[in-house]
């Protein structure tokens, strides 16, 4: 990667190994830098944080236009970010999920297209980053149709299917970039040159863990920058991916042997691309997350998860906000068609009512009770759970078209819950009798 020396990020030195003092002055400077990006303004942040300069072909009102056009780019997507919080707390799940892929369907299918990743990055890196964003838009459009089509599984089903969207997706792309990588010496980096080390080159990175003590980690990534002619062409340049590791083992002035990318060769080998751990790491990390999926999606498919319902567990804010009651379980149109209408009454209409019991008698198979609507039939109870007279109840019935003509006892039962313990939190309502046409 050719060698920027107006990217603040990069810090020069002809010092092979670093003094202590040397370590943490570039750190502080790293530090520096960061507390300046919340000060910078964002419409420069590319020229002043990661040292791109501003295009020199712009006009004065170009550069203006570009600049209102980023501006209504991060209004918008403040906007869109808020969006998605807003409906997530609300409880919206389907409007987040359809505009969460779609965001990353369109971003998907950006990398896949230009193959741009990071703002500071070798061109020979495009191919990785096409690869990566295949997969981002095959996952966003898969989880995409698995919404769609959400109906024809139960909410176990739903859930487990997208985890193996996600696994499995995430496994094969892992696979794919991490051969490439492994052997890009021989599927990139093709041609070998001597270059002379003129010098060094670091920059900082962190990692924070949360292991009781919440530390922040610092590390220092270290490439020797090499001066080459290649072509004809003279060339200063680092490794793409630096090595993280404060002092070279390339002493200065050198002469060493690099592989470049013929296409792009500006663009030199890292070690750190064919490090046997990093890769085994990775395939391993692969591999598992394919396993994950393949597992999960045998399990879907031999019909084990079929009915399993997911419970969600909500924030008692967000319910009190959904006016939802946190100590009830909800009862979703989806589950009580799929566990009561289509097993008893396949394809027919149902609704939803509630009523007081009036009464109550034993008869023969069990106990029935009254309802204070005499357009229900007698619901039977073959247990000892009938309700005491004066209990409400949340009803879920069908029609009894038979007799509707008579206009009592054409409500029949398929279910009913405790409103002390269940909340109905569907669509239907209850059944409206069409009013007979007057006779001629």
């Amino acid at each position: 990667m050719l060698f920027n020396r107006d990217n603040p990020h990069w810090y020069f030195s002809e010092a092979r190994e670093l003094s202590s003092e040397e370590r943490s002055e570039i750190t502080d400077k790293y530090n520096e830098l960061t507390r300046k990006m919340l000060t910078t303004d964002f419409r420069d942040i590319d020229e002043q944080f990661y040292g791109i300069k501003p295009s020199g072909d712009l006009t004065e009102e170009e550069t203006a236009s570009k600049r209102k056009k980023m501006l209504i780019g991060a209004v918008a997507g403040i906007i869109i970010f808020a969006g998605l919080i807003i409906a997530l707390i609300l409880k919206q799940l389907l409007i987040f999920g359809y505009a969460a892929c779609a965001i990353f369907l369109v971003v998907g299918i950006s990398v896949m297209v230009t193959g741009k990743g990071d703002r500071i990055e070798s061109t020979s890196r495009a191919g990785l980053n096409r690869i990566i964003g295949l997969f981002m838009a095959l996952a966003s459009l898969m989880i995409i149709l698995l919404i769609i089509f959400r109906g024809r599984f139960s909410s176990g089903e739903f859930f487990i299917l997208l985890f193996v969207i996600v696994f499995g997706l995430s496994g094969l792309g892992l696979l794919i970039v991490t051969v490439i990588k492994a052997f890009s010496g021989k599927l990139i980096y093709k041609d070998e040159i001597a270059a002379t080390c003129a010098g060094y080159v670091r920059y900082v990175s962190r990692d924070q863990s949360s292991n009781g003590y919440n530390r922040v980690h610092t590390f220092i990534h270290t490439s020797p920058l090499f001066k080459y002619s290649y072509e004809g062409t003279q060339y200063e340049a680092v490794y793409d991916e630096f090595p993280v590791k404060a002092d070279s083992d390339i002493e200065p002035g050198q002469t060493v042997t690099i592989k470049i990318d013929p296409r792009h060769p500006e663009n030199i080998k890292s070690p750190v691309t064919t490090h046997p751990v990093a890769i085994g790491f990775s395939i391993f990390m692969g591999l598992a997350f394919i396993g994950v999926a393949v597992g999960l999606g045998i399990y879907t498919a031999g019909g084990y998860a079929a009915g399993t319902k997911v419970d969600t567990k909500w924030n008692p804010l967000v319910e009190k906000i959904n006016g939802n009651n946190p100590d009830l379980v909800d009862i979703t149109d989806d589950y009580m068609t799929e566990n009561y209408i289509d097993k008893q009454f396949p394809g027919k209409e149902w609704y939803y009512e509630r009523g007081v019991v009036t009464g109550k008698e034993q008869v023969e198979g069990g106990t029935a009770i009254e309802l204070s609507d005499d357009s229900f039939m007698r619901i039977l109870y073959t247990d000892n759970t009938a309700p005491e007279p004066g209990t409400e109840l949340l009803i879920f019935y069908v029609i009894n078209e038979e007799n509707l003509q008579y206009g009592i006892r054409y409500k029949n039962s398929v279910s009913t819950a405790d409103p002390n313990k269940f909340e109905y939190v569907g669509t239907h309502g209850a059944y409206v009798m069409t009013p007979a046409e007057p006779t001629k």
